[in-house]
């Protein structure tokens, strides 16, 4: 009879894919080679959640930190049927010339025409993330970015106040399995990329944070 008087335990919550997951958060990495030593095999802890919307639809970027605070970010993309787990760096203006050099880079956004960009140097610690070659994919587009998840939410309008909006365009590698992406903001302020795509089988647990 005594028991009745019990708290009830909440039921934990389930995650059963990536795509699910939010602040507090965590995952575990395969073990593999095709990451550098500081992600293979990690468990990282999702500390944000990114909207990035565009005209008709949107984006979520999740910031995800392993246990020394190094940042990765990470999109689910669906192809296809499939789905495909996205994970980008962010490089600095040197790595920009130590990898391309600043006048091979500055060809994106000089040509009219979709530019094609080759590595010049392939530096250790980004040689994960890095292709031979990228292609542009497509023309340069216009997206806000807002720092909140709206995956449970409905967007605001487009081109409403309170989405930061910036210039992005696309670079990709022949096989599809590399990208370099740029944002430009307003005042110039330039952001580079570079991402690596993977199968989402390479995240293999998932753990719920406290709710």
């Amino acid at each position: 009879m005594f028991n009745f008087f019990k708290k009830k335990t909440a039921p934990t919550r389930q995650l059963t894919e990536p795509s699910q997951l939010k602040v507090g958060d965590m995952l575990t990495l395969i073990d593999s080679f095709a990451y550098p030593k500081w992600l293979k095999g990690q468990s990282l802890r999702v500390i944000a959640v990114h909207t990035y919307q565009y005209q008709y639809g949107a984006e979520y970027e999740m910031v995800l930190e392993n246990s020394s605070g190094q940042v990765v970010f990470l999109q689910i993309e669906q192809e296809d049927g499939e789905q495909w787990a996205n994970f980008s760096i962010k490089i600095e203006r040197d790595d920009v010339d130590e990898i391309f050099t600043l006048d091979e880079f500055a060809r994106i956004f000089d040509e009219e025409a979709l530019t094609q960009i080759s590595v010049a140097n392939t530096p250790e610690r980004f040689s994960q993330f890095l292709a031979r070659s990228y292609h542009q994919t497509q023309a340069p587009f216009v997206c806000y970015f807002h720092q909140r998840d709206y995956r449970q939410q409905s967007l605001p309008q487009f081109e409403q106040q309170g989405g930061e909006p910036c210039e992005v365009i696309s670079l990709a590698s022949d096989d599809d399995k590399h990208s370099l992406n740029i944002e430009v903001w307003d005042g110039g302020e330039t952001d580079v990329s570079l991402t690596l795509s993977r199968p989402i089988s390479d995240i293999v647990e998932l753990f719920p944070g406290s709710d």
